[in-house]
């Protein structure tokens, strides 16, 4: 019975006074204080672990104004960043803003150098903002079926990366197959509503 009254604490330690589980910070910067307090709880999984990820990158500027971002051991996987003070706009060569709407380590890394505490609002799109009650019903439709998609995407992706990487023919097979899918994606046609009937996950990780 203790153990079970120690597990319930311990559920009820990581939540909220709304039930909405407690995130924990895990680095100093003012950003994911505050990116915190306006993401939901998933969305701002996914942005800390980018921030995390960008305190390993260094940023170098070039002569045309734009930035060179790169790893601070990798040679490999440079990323170009664009950033306009005036505007607060920000753009980076890996486009992971434009296709998920969470900014990029690369960009994060840029944004922490240029001592920002906050996020610019432009940031943090609608979608993955906790103050959904401000939403109409219809949209709030449309992103439970955005934020059902990106889970589903982003723990098939983690467990196919996991499985890839134990050998240079797995990795070789998975790029190769991901490659002829992405092109046989982009050549469907595109509807106008996502409709999502996701079924349970069940990739095991091993």
């Amino acid at each position: 019975m203790w153990v079970l009254q120690i597990g319930l604490a311990a559920t009820v330690g990581n939540q909220t006074r709304d039930g909405t589980p407690y995130m924990h910070i895990k680095t100093c910067l003012p950003i994911e204080e505050h990116a915190r307090s306006v993401l939901t709880p998933y969305a701002f999984n996914v942005l800390q672990h980018e921030i995390v990820l960008s305190l390993q990158y260094a940023i170098q500027e070039m002569a045309d104004g734009s930035y060179l971002v790169q790893h601070i051991k990798k040679m490999d996987g440079e990323r170009f960043v664009n950033w306009m003070p005036e505007d607060e706009q920000i753009h980076c060569s890996c486009k992971e803003f434009e296709h998920s709407g969470i900014l990029c380590r690369h960009s994060l890394r840029l944004l922490e150098v240029k001592n920002y505490f906050q996020l610019p609002e432009r940031y943090f799109p609608l979608r993955w903002r906790r103050d959904q009650s401000l939403v109409p019903m219809d949209d709030q439709n449309a992103q439970s079926n955005n934020d059902e998609c990106a889970q589903a995407f982003h723990a098939l992706a983690e467990a196919l990366l996991t499985e890839s990487l134990i050998s240079k023919e797995r990795f070789n097979h998975v790029q190769r197959e991901i490659t002829g899918l992405l092109a046989e994606v982009r050549s469907m046609p595109v509807a106008e509503e996502l409709s999502l009937n996701i079924p349970p996950n069940n990739v095991s990780e091993t």
